[in-house]
């Protein structure tokens, strides 16, 4: 019974080990990352004749990141916020993966120590 249990354990094991495989590929793809948030926001520019002066305001593209321990936020120029857009949700894909790697790892490293439990030897 024991013997079967471990093969079990074993067999989670492998497939953990071939999830954890596929999706580290997938973190290691060669795409453009912009590494931060990039958002579509509404801003107004402050003329007091302008339409978004009492309106929802000018849509403008923003790239929020960190550099230095401070958060800090990039207008993107509207030539390319087409360009800026697809890396943007490339990162926040891989950082979701990231969040499931490590899932991924804790789960194998209590089935790791369930594995050496049960087959350490106990003397009595």
């Amino acid at each position: 019974m024991a013997s079967q249990s471990i093969e079990k354990l074993l067999a989670t094991f492998r497939g953990l080990e071939q999830r954890r495989a596929g999706l580290l590929a997938d973190v290691l793809r060669d795409d453009e990352l912009v590494v931060g948030t990039v958002s579509e926001v509404h801003a107004r520019c402050g003329k007091p004749g302008c339409h978004c002066a009492s309106g929802e305001g000018h849509p403008q593209m923003r790239l929020l990141y960190a550099a230095g321990g401070r958060r800090r936020c990039k207008l993107v120029r509207t030539a390319d916020t087409d360009r800026i857009r697809r890396p943007g949700v490339r990162y926040r894909q891989v950082k979701r993966l990231l969040r499931v790697l490590a899932a991924l790892h804790l789960r194998e490293l209590r089935l790791l120590k369930t594995l050496i439990r049960r087959r350490g030897f106990r003397y009595r």
